[in-house]
């Protein structure tokens, strides 16, 4: 347990909790593994828990729909882009937006390797923030930065590809 206590006090999301309260927060965390290559949660699908890597590696994919200019504009060929891998050095946690409300996945996570996460399902994480305020509090700060985080990241990355893309289409037309 100290181990997993240590495990979690580095990851993001219990960033500035107490041992007490992670031992708090282990009453509601799932141990589930997955073989290698197997789908932890495919893009598109509802969501309702959130997981930690405890061991192993994950490769995180996004589809990315394509029009090939052989075929006719209408048929869309949709490819899957490996955007990324986290292990559990990286003390990554993913799928946290399914605990904030009841939406699609937004990738795709395999397991890269043979994985054992730890498992939040939304409903028992809404009961602690309500039973346990102050936890609840500090975890849902945490949360905020990181989704603010990642959200600062997708518009730096929207502004690159708007560059390029302009870039292109203006050489294109000369």
């Amino acid at each position: 347990m100290e181990k997993d206590i240590l495990l979690l006090q580095k990851t993001d999301l219990f960033k500035n909790l107490t041992a007490e309260q992670i031992k708090t927060l282990l009453g509601i965390c799932r141990k589930v593994t997955f073989p290698e290559n197997e789908f932890i949660m495919k893009e598109g699908d509802m969501g309702n828990s959130l997981y930690i890597i405890l061991e192993g590696t994950v490769e995180v994919i996004k589809s990315l729909v394509l029009s090939d200019m052989n075929e006719d504009d209408s048929q869309e060929a949709v490819k899957n882009k490996v955007f990324t891998k986290i292990d559990e050095r990286s003390h990554a946690v993913f799928g946290e937006i399914a605990l904030l409300e009841e939406c699609k996945r937004t990738a795709t996570i395999r397991a890269n390797t043979d994985c054992i996460l730890y498992e939040i399902k939304k409903d028992d994480f809404l009961q602690l923030v309500e039973t346990n305020c102050n936890l609840g509090c500090k975890i849902l700060l945490n949360l905020a930065r990181i989704v603010s985080a990642r959200l600062r990241k997708a518009d730096e990355d929207t502004i690159k590809l708007t560059t390029v893309l302009s870039i292109v289409l203006r050489e294109s037309s000369s």
